[in-house]
């Protein structure tokens, strides 16, 4: 007898049918064709649970499975390591931590119904690292170090022991040089998408497959494809080929939504005010100054109304 199973992947919505007497090997093999994905993971029901596909188990049939009716959710699974995120780049060591202005979650995501999903922003907890800020900062300094003629004191405007020294450390934030090294680092584009000029700077073309960084001119918040709002950060899509120009598009849509709500910060000469003691300046320079003499490291923006 024939049964049918709904399918959601990052190609959008599909439907497969398949004898209840098959096997899940089947079944999956009928996936990968379905969908042009070889590596996935699967998970059905409410609230999503994993489809185990290990080979072990893969002559199961699909009747002891009771997946008659369901849909699928088919997430690919990358098997190269994440990308950790980045933050800004600054000369010099910069208020920590930083509050930015609040954003409600509804307001990240944009519904891409062509793909059946949403396109979101993805924060910290997203990229799969158990501490990616000094993962991040142990790799790019490793690399420089690993590469003298390439980064030198001409390219990194110090001596390349004093810089990746400063790296290393928590309160110095990363920018063009670092991005253009994780690209290498994990053979990927990465395109970076500011959000107050809406201009996307590509590091690593030529590549195969691209990830997208937003920019509000405090930190990095990486893009990615969302099949359900409700589903865990771990279905997420966050690469996609570098040809396909569709999803930076969407990007850029989202981009503009933030900006329209001036979800950006020109750290210059935006105004700034102490969480401690409620002292108030005027950019990063003398938010560092004001840390430096007082201790603090709390500090949000304040909005400026007419």
């Amino acid at each position: 007898m024939l049964i049918q199973i709904s399918l959601r992947s990052p190609n959008g919505q599909s439907r497969v049918q398949i004898e209840d007497d098959a096997t899940l090997k089947e079944l999956v093999e009928l996936i990968k064709a379905k969908t042009e994905l070889s590596n996935f993971s699967l998970k059905y029901g409410y609230p999503l649970k994993s489809l185990d596909i290990s080979p072990s188990l893969q002559d199961a049939s699909i009747k002891d499975l009771k997946l008659r009716g369901e849909t699928i959710v088919v997430a690919p699974v990358d098997t190269a390591p994440p990308v950790p995120a980045l933050q800004p780049a600054s000369a010099e060591p910069e208020p920590k931590p930083f509050k930015p202005k609040g954003i409600e979650p509804d307001e990240t995501s944009l519904e891409w119904p062509e793909r059946g999903g949403h396109i979101v922003t993805a924060f910290g907890g997203a990229i799969g690292l158990e501490n990616p800020s000094k993962t991040l900062r142990n790799q790019v300094a490793d690399y420089i170090l690993n590469h003298p003629n390439e980064y030198n004191k001409a390219i990194l405007g110090e001596e390349p022991q004093r810089y990746t020294t400063r790296m290393r450390q928590m309160d110095t934030w990363g920018g063009a040089i670092e991005l253009s090294i994780l690209s290498d680092i994990y053979n990927l584009e990465i395109s970076s998408l500011d959000v107050k000029s809406l201009r996307v700077d590509r590091f690593g073309e030529g590549k195969s497959n691209r990830v997208i960084i937003l920019y509000s001119g405090i930190h990095y918040d990486r893009i990615a494809f969302c099949m359900d709002l409700s589903y865990p950060v771990e279905v997420d899509v966050t690469r996609w080929a570098t040809d396909d120009d569709e999803v930076l598009d969407k990007a850029r849509q989202l981009a503009q939504r933030l900006q329209n709500m001036h979800y950006y910060t020109d750290t210059t000469d935006f105004v700034i005010k102490c969480e401690v003691c409620n002292w108030i300046g005027q950019g990063t320079r003398e938010a560092a100054r004001h840390e430096r003499e007082t201790g603090h490291g709390q500090f949000g923006e304040m909005q400026i109304t007419d």
